[in-house]
């Protein structure tokens, strides 16, 4: 019997030492900073070096929430609402995917706009979520597929939004591609930040600040989850009303732009 459960023991510290290890991590990290360099030494490098920041931050962004948001939608509706469950290999892989992002996007916050101090909290909460899940836990990642899914799912029409924003006084395709983009982005950020966001965090609190993960997540961190999702969508509903400020402020200089020719 002491040997079973020796063997036992054994097996589950293997599971823990083979799911703390990161392999994604590292080339998805590669990846990230290899692209950054191409769009700002190569694809903008015409454009001013504030541009050129922006350009290159938006092009991984882009790259991470087209994958990172497909797969977690992709293994949320393939598995049970599970707030507790076990991490798989596979919510593995997107976290490091995320986390590879996250830290490289950053080191841009840090270098390039530190002054953003909005953005640069929102990275760090994002990232001690995900570290903590990923290696620390080890359980509790489909809560953080929840919140790839619905976070990133806007991210890639951002991007192009941002990329047509800097470029629209140089350009005028990017200027009729932003003023035709501004109000539809508006609206599906504001559906998928502004409600979606506070309805996921009504889920998590519900299932956390309660103590309903204390076997396997510990209540401090749970509660700590909370917070930080708290805080990302106090930090969403300022970019809400800072887009349809901008938009109305669009609009009044562009009369009738919602109207059609």
């Amino acid at each position: 019997m002491e040997h079973l459960k020796s063997l036992s023991r054994g097996a589950k510290q293997q599971r823990e030492i083979e799911a703390r290890k990161g392999g994604v991590l590292i080339i998805s990290l590669l990846f990230f900073a290899t692209l950054y360099a191409t769009a700002w030494f190569f694809i903008f490098r015409s454009w001013s070096k504030h541009k050129r920041c922006r350009a290159a931050s938006s092009s991984i962004s882009f790259a991470h929430a087209l994958v990172g948001a497909s797969l977690a939608m992709a293994d949320m509706v393939s598995s049970p609402w599970t707030l507790d469950a076990p991490n798989t290999a596979f919510q593995n892989r997107i976290m490091e995917w995320s986390m590879a992002y996250f830290i490289v996007d950053l080191f841009h916050y840090f270098l390039a706009v530190p002054e953003d101090h909005l953005f640069i909290a929102h990275h760090l909460a994002t990232l001690t979520y995900m570290i903590s899940c990923r290696y620390y836990t080890l359980h509790g990642a489909k809560s953080v597929m929840s919140l790839i899914a619905a976070g990133e799912a806007t991210t890639p029409l951002q991007a192009i939004w941002t990329l047509a924003r800097l470029a629209k006084d140089e350009f005028p395709v990017a200027e009729r591609v932003y003023t035709a983009l501004s109000p539809t982005f508006t609206l599906l950020f504001t559906i998928v930040r502004g409600m979606l966001g506070p309805f996921l965090l009504g889920k998590l609190a519900s299932f956390y600040l309660w103590g309903r993960a204390d076997t396997v997540i510990p209540r401090w961190l749970a509660w700590f989850w909370v917070f930080e999702v708290s805080f990302a969508v106090v930090g969403s509903m300022i970019w809400v009303f800072r887009l349809w400020r901008g938009l109305f402020k669009l609009n009044s200089q562009r009369s009738g732009f919602w109207k059609s020719d």
